[in-house]
């Protein structure tokens, strides 16, 4: 009887669960397909109404103008140059870390991995000034380096990578050793194969993080290096006259490379944070 109440009561309960994942993502989807309406629209259409595109060529324009004369595509070159080298950085730092905290036991690694883990409960705001002040001082203000380097140093992405190694035997470690392999060699030929999933986990979470920062970025370029970010916070200035379905259409443009990396990858993503979440 139990049985069959509970095969009786499955429909009702995969209709109500899809009811509201539905609601949940028309939601959630409801501002993306805002904004594209909004730009793919007349001029002449209330940007605050249209709720459907209805000019497909206006929309292409000011997509046009937004790359080229709000140069947008300058940001976006740079913010994609400095996020590239920054995951570079940050997944190797990231995948070193794991693996000497998951298989070695040396001085000090109880408290070094405290800290680690502490500092993530400290917002930026609690030391970006001595961190802009060492940047500054060292003259990587304004470049590359100075953008990438503070931010290749990612708590999560080392608990992440952990999370992935726990499972893992520390005889594997210890058979590779005897056969005569080094401590890099091990490293790349036996564990980082097993990390596969949490290091595209890593990757796409940090690049939409180091994609949307806004702080660090802005505070630490000037007229060489100009992050996407902060070209539309300058767009949206009252100061910054540009018509509103470019400052629209500039932010669609922004949001589509996040987007897209997510989709591709969403589910080894949704696999990695699951296998963390349980693990750890």
């Amino acid at each position: 009887m139990m049985k069959q109440q509970s095969i009786r009561k499955a429909p009702w309960e995969k209709t109500i669960l899809y009811t509201l994942a539905s609601i949940w993502a028309v939601i959630c989807l409801f501002p993306i397909w805002h904004l594209i309406s909004a730009t793919f629209s007349t001029d002449a259409s209330n940007i605050t109404t249209t709720f459907f595109p209805n000019s497909i060529s206006n929309g292409l324009d000011k997509i046009g103008y937004a790359l080229n004369a709000a140069n947008i595509l300058t940001a976006i070159r740079d913010t994609l140059l400095y996020t590239l080298v920054t995951l570079a950085g940050l997944v190797c730092i990231s995948a070193l870390l794991a693996y000497e905290f998951t298989f070695y036991k040396f001085p000090g690694r109880n408290l070094l991995y405290a800290l680690l883990m502490g500092s993530m409960m400290l917002p930026l705001v609690l030391y970006v000034i001595p961190l802009y002040r060492f940047v500054f001082q060292t003259g990587l203000s304004d470049t590359l380096p100075g953008i990438a380097l503070p931010m290749m140093v990612s708590p999560l992405a080392v608990f992440i990578l952990m999370s992935f190694l726990e499972d893992l035997p520390l005889s594997f470690i210890e058979s590779a050793r005897i056969d005569g392999a080094g401590h890099f060699r091990i490293f790349g030929s036996i564990v980082l194969p097993l990390m596969r999933n949490g290091l595209i986990t890593v990757t796409v979470i940090m690049f939409l993080k180091i994609w949307g920062s806004y702080l660090w970025p802005s505070l630490i370029t000037g007229n060489r290096i100009h992050p996407l970010s902060v070209a539309i916070s300058n767009m949206l200035s009252p100061n910054f006259y540009v018509d509103a379905r470019v400052k629209i259409a500039s932010m669609l443009i922004s949001m589509l490379p996040p987007a897209l990396i997510y989709l591709f990858f969403q589910r080894q993503v949704i696999e990695g944070m699951t296998m963390s979440g349980v693990k750890g």
